[in-house]
């Protein structure tokens, strides 16, 4: 029985009782009857995780996964500042998890997490642990010749609507955007998010061109398409949203991190007195800062990242999480190989992903798709899941070893 008949069948057993049985609770109890099934295989030294390595390329940090067995799992780790993270995972992390056997996955995972706490729990830890996790589950998706969206779970949807994801860093001016953003449709997007880049240390920056900027795009791009714009947390609770109204005038979908994540006042004031939807999450490694954000800031919609809040354990937590509280998912995907596949199979396997999710453009990866095949079908928008096993791409190791070998240092 697949996910849905699964759900649907308990749903309608339950409804005859009379009582409530919501989504998120089916899906639970579909995810404990399926790790079920694995129960033997996490007995088994053939499964058990014999090395883990790193290696660096121009802008990403990938992570492979080897078992016992010889089967070996892919994924990157975010790569900010990439060889601080290689040098955690390679000193530190790996020991946690090398050993252990990988459908027991969320035992090493919250060990490593609570005993390096300090390093935490979000940055660079959960940065590191996320290249990790997703590789585990790539692995395991092989051993059992699955794809990974069904050890989450299930597919609930086939596709998932991509949106591009631009910045001013490279399109600097209203006028190459807007060049950029006509392409942009001609490829078939529906949506686009442009990323002001300003950060916490141009905080309400004396050369804001936001509106420009949101004046050149929408002319651009007309009415029919979605368009968000990015903050990146640029703005003061008070300029935010003298900002915030003015925007309201270029009908955008979301508004992304206007202010400072963790200032849960100036969210709030934001979300309660701009008439535009106000997204974060990107700065939310974990559930209990999900919940935090959403008590007491607020926020239209969450987007929180793979490679940022653990990879898939950390994500499938903040998922149920958030059905719970029927906030949707629009997720941060900032790298556009394997992180992007890591993200189709989560928002695939979530409730809650009905929203576009973020693509950034290849330009953000220059060398990480040479060393891919069979990456996503991009159709109208869209990207079309494969039942392939694992995560479905295929990695070209001796490619990968070549950047290594150039791009270390």
């Amino acid at each position: 029985m697949n996910r849905l008949d699964f759900i649907r069948t308990i749903s309608s057993a339950t409804l005859a009782t009379g009582l409530p049985f919501p989504m998120w609770a089916a899906e639970r109890v579909f995810r404990a009857s399926f790790s079920g099934m694995f129960k033997e295989m996490a007995k088994d030294d053939d499964f058990v995780i014999k090395d883990i390595d790193t290696y660096m390329l121009r802008k990403a940090l990938f992570v492979s996964v080897e078992l016992n067995n010889g089967i070996k799992g892919w994924a990157e780790a975010m790569p900010n500042d990439k060889r601080s993270s290689r040098t955690l995972i390679d000193r530190t992390l790996k020991n946690y998890f090398e050993g252990t056997n990988i459908f027991d996955v969320e035992k090493p995972w919250d060990h490593c997490i609570k005993s390096e706490y300090d390093l935490g729990p979000g940055g660079l830890l959960t940065y590191s642990i996320s290249g990790i996790d997703c590789a585990i589950y790539d692995a395991m998706g092989k051993a059992t010749q699955k794809p990974v969206y069904e050890l989450l779970g299930g597919k609930l949807r086939d596709s998932v609507e991509i949106y591009a994801s631009f910045t001013r860093d490279v399109y600097p001016t209203p006028e190459k955007a807007a060049t950029k953003a006509k392409q942009l449709v001609e490829e078939g997007y529906k949506t686009m998010k442009f990323r002001m880049r300003w950060g916490l240390e141009n905080m309400d920056a004396p050369n804001d061109n936001t509106i420009d900027f949101a004046k050149a795009l929408r002319a651009a791009i007309g009415s029919d398409i979605r368009l968000a714009m990015d903050a990146n947390m640029g703005h003061s609770e008070q300029r935010a949203i003298q900002l915030g109204k003015e925007l309201e005038a270029f009908d955008l979908a979301w508004w992304e991190e206007p202010t400072a994540p963790y200032d849960y006042d100036a969210i709030k004031s934001i979300v309660e007195q701009v008439d535009i939807p106000i997204v974060f999450g990107e700065h939310a490694y974990t559930v209990e800062q999900i919940k935090h954000l959403l008590t007491y800031g607020g926020s239209w919609a969450v987007n929180p990242d793979l490679l940022k809040c653990g990879g898939f354990t950390g994500g499938k937590r903040i998922g149920d999480y958030i059905a719970q509280h029927n906030v949707k998912l629009v997720a941060h995907n900032s790298r556009p190989s394997l992180s992007t596949v890591c993200m189709l199979h989560w928002a695939c396997a979530t409730e809650m992903a009905t929203l576009p999710q973020e693509f950034a453009l290849r330009e953000k990866a220059p060398g990480a798709f040479d060393c891919l095949t069979g990456f996503p079908e991009f159709k109208n928008g869209r990207l079309y899941i494969t039942d392939r096993p694992g995560l479905g791409v295929e990695v070209d190791e001796d490619q990968v070893r070549a950047y290594d070998k150039k791009y270390t240092r």
